[in-house]
């Protein structure tokens, strides 16, 4: 079974998972795998995940001798070095399921911790055995939008320029045809969330659109989530125009007009994909309150 495009986090996590079958000599990877694989990666979400799961870890090893082996789903992944497990493969699916839902193209950490507890009643042994672990709290770092810090002033925001895509500040004289664009395309809470930028006395919008061949194809928002200033968000690309340098373009525009106006840190709300904001502007994950 081919494979979709990986976070960086889903690759070290897969590579977990395959060093924990093989040191526990199983045929397939369980299930159990692929949960202590994430917490093993130690970055960003994952690093929260593993300060919850590490008071849990006499549990664990017991929970790993104890499992009765899950029996092999017979299906091959890519990146994996043997096939799934029945459940793990369930998961997986769920997983992509998730991804898809959320009109994402790369499969995260994310999808696949909120996949795995979607399924655990699934799995009545596996189920019991984690009972003590802080289900909701590694629901809340891993498998939940998050919100992170740029400090504007490490970088200038320019960007290699793309002479088939134009970005530019929205006009207000745009107004009716760019927000039933967004509707349409990203759904009736950013049509809300942006239709408020409109109604500032502003000269200037705070939404950036992408346009190739005169078509809209993406656009940034900066201080108009809840009418605060200093965050950045949302931005949307439509599908059709990801992996082609638009969305980085667009986030660097926008983080160039804030930094022009005199801020130090953006905070980026509720970001997703994370990985995506890590790397491409170094952005930091605001720490939960119970994990600090």
């Amino acid at each position: 079974m081919k494979a979709p495009r990986y976070a960086n986090k889903v690759i070290k996590l897969i590579q977990q998972a395959n060093s924990l079958a093989e040191n526990n000599r199983h045929t397939s990877i369980q299930s159990i795998h692929l949960f202590i694989g994430a917490s093993l990666v130690k970055e960003g979400t994952l690093k929260e995940m593993y300060y919850l799961v590490e008071p849990c870890e006499v549990e664990f090893k017991r929970l790993i001798e104890t499992l009765s082996p899950e029996p092999s789903s017979g299906v091959r992944i890519e990146a994996f070095s043997m096939p799934l497990s029945s459940h793990a493969y369930k998961i997986w699916s769920a997983s992509m399921d998730i991804m898809k839902r959320y009109n994402q193209t790369f499969l995260n950490e994310g999808h696949l911790i909120k996949a795995f507890f979607s399924l655990l009643s699934e799995h009545p042994q596996l189920k019991q055995g984690m009972e003590t672990f802080p289900k909701e709290s590694i629901i809340q770092s891993v498998a939940t939008a998050r919100d992170l810090t740029v400090n504007l002033l490490n970088k200038d925001w320019s960007c290699e320029e793309d002479p088939n895509v134009e970005i530019s500040i929205v006009q207000r004289i745009e107004k009716e045809g760019f927000l039933s664009w967004v509707e349409k395309h990203f759904g009736e809470s950013w049509f809300e969330t942006l239709r408020s930028a409109f109604e500032s006395s502003s000269d200037t919008i705070p939404i950036l659109k992408a346009e190739e061949k005169g078509n809209l194809v993406g656009f940034a928002a900066y201080d108009v989530y809840m009418k605060k200033k200093g965050i950045f968000g949302p931005m949307g690309v439509l599908p059709t125009t990801r992996h082609q340098g638009v969305g980085k373009r667009l986030l660097y525009a926008a983080l160039r007009n804030m930094k022009e106006k005199g801020y130090m840190y953006a905070v980026l709300k509720e970001a997703g994909p994370i990985e995506f904001y890590e790397r491409t502007c170094s952005a930091k994950l605001i720490p939960l309150e119970k994990i600090q």
